[in-house]
């Protein structure tokens, strides 16, 4: 949609806030306590929750509650299937993945995943989903449909992020000079890793590209992952970016905050505080 017409919503601070393209002006705002991972699935926003580990399902519009569903401990992240019937919750302290009917909130299945898993990706299919298993060093792919894992792929340390395409998995983990390595596993099974400056953040498919976030660093870098295109410096660690008409929007889940650059002006400046996710 045009830019005039998306809202992009930020929580934090037992809040969440609305923000208005192009210039960002201040909407909405409602209390929500503990409020943490977003996701928005067909004019629904979902939003997990730490107290009493709970998933709010809200009106995207206005910001209502609809609907509470038990979650799980320790949510870090949150998406919806490709036809919206199915939500996924990241449950970190849990070491699990939980699938919910995006419906009803009734658990569907549930598998253990890693060790302190970090972020989750579904494939353009929707059909496999990968998560970045953390502490356990693996990358794991899993059936979309009945949670189980289809494969695990052993990675050099820490992964923080993945990505999938074509059959390609991409994982960003940790190395030993605690910088970030990036490793492409293509579908025949051939590896291809890339050091890169700054520990790990997050990883975004672009058109014919891969975004690679790290520690004070974005890098853009070929589907193979052989190579970086371009690089610039980022305001802190990102765990979340938007693109909205000439802008980019960066959640820095370390430091709990939003930025926003200008593309053309290459300047990043502060939106707002006390953030621990961000959608549109």
């Amino acid at each position: 949609c045009a830019a005039m017409e998306r809202r992009i919503i930020v929580s934090g601070g037992d809040e969440l806030r609305e923000f208005l393209p192009p210039g960002m002006a201040p909407g909405r705002r409602i209390r929500l306590e503990g409020a943490g991972a977003l996701c928005t699935s067909g004019g629904q926003l979902f939003c997990a929750c730490d107290w009493g580990d709970m998933i709010w399902r809200l009106d995207g519009r206005m910001l209502v509650p609809t609907a509470l569903f038990a979650g799980g401990p320790g949510i870090c992240q949150l998406c919806v299937s490709c036809g919206g019937g199915r939500l996924y919750a990241l449950c970190a302290d849990a070491d699990s993945l939980l699938m919910l009917d995006a419906c009803s909130g009734a658990p569907m299945m549930i598998n253990r995943v890693g060790v302190n898993p970090c972020a989750m990706a579904l494939d353009e299919t929707g059909n496999v989903l990968a998560v970045a298993g953390g502490e356990c060093g693996e990358a794991v792919l899993l059936s979309a449909h009945t949670l189980s894992v289809v494969r695990r792929l052993s990675m050099p340390g820490m992964v923080y992020a993945v990505a999938l395409r074509a059959g390609t998995v991409y994982a960003l983990s940790l190395n030993e000079s605690l910088g970030s390595t990036l490793t492409t596993v293509a579908p025949g099974g051939v590896r291809q890793t890339l050091n890169l400056a700054g520990m790990p953040g997050m990883l975004m498919l672009r058109p014919g590209t891969l975004l690679c976030a790290t520690h004070e660093h974005l890098y853009e870098v070929a589907p193979g992952g052989e190579r970086i295109l371009s690089a610039r410096e980022a305001a802190g660690r990102a765990g979340r970016i938007l693109f909205c008409g000439r802008n980019m929007l960066l959640c820095d889940r370390l430091g709990e905050a939003v930025f926003s650059l200008g593309l053309s002006s290459g300047r990043w400046r502060l939106l707002c505080e006390s953030a621990r996710d961000m959608t549109e």
